[in-house]
């Protein structure tokens, strides 16, 4: 998968992390991200969109929560059909 082009807005008044959630749940539900497809790794996802790695990890976390992904030992977040 390219990396997540996700315009997180900083001034706002919603956490970046329930922003990026929002903008990967839209996708999966949209079927832009696909199921089987496999998501980028916390580190790459937080590099590339200038974010704390607390920040990513939280919002896969309620994906996984929710059911829209799943984790892999070793291996990382998968999308769920």
């Amino acid at each position: 998968m390219e990396m997540l082009l996700c315009n997180l807005d900083r001034a706002s008044e919603v956490p970046l992390y329930e922003q990026l959630y929002n903008f990967i749940k839209k996708e999966i539900i949209e079927g832009r991200i696909e199921h089987g497809e496999k998501l980028p790794s916390k580190r790459k996802l937080s590099d590339f969109l200038k974010i704390s790695q607390n920040t990513v990890e939280t919002a896969y976390d309620q994906l996984l929560a929710e059911g829209y992904i799943e984790g892999v030992a070793r291996k990382g977040y998968y999308v769920l059909a």
